[in-house]
């Protein structure tokens, strides 16, 4: 049983160790920001919803409403709208 816990220690001191080596590799990779440096505007899409809220009134099951959501892009890149989801 001893032995059984002396190689459970040892196992999880290796796994600890590993990650910190892995950690420190990875922060060797990371690349280095200068702060002083001037921000690169990137050509972006910029998504503007008009009114980008509803109200229904009092709906009964089954009955079918419907809004229409007025949407600009005010970027510069396409704007890709992918999904819709209710709230």
């Amino acid at each position: 049983m001893k032995v059984f816990r002396g190689m459970l220690c040892l196992c999880l001191v290796l796994v600890v160790w590993a990650g910190l080596i892995h950690a420190a590799e990875q922060d060797k990779k990371a690349p280095i920001i200068d702060k002083e440096a001037p921000i690169i505007d990137k050509e972006i899409p910029v998504i503007e919803v008009e009114n980008a809220t509803y109200e229904f009134d009092q709906v009964t099951q089954g009955e079918v409403v419907k809004h229409d959501f007025r949407v600009f892009n005010r970027g510069e890149a396409p704007l890709e709208i992918k999904s819709v989801k209710p709230g």
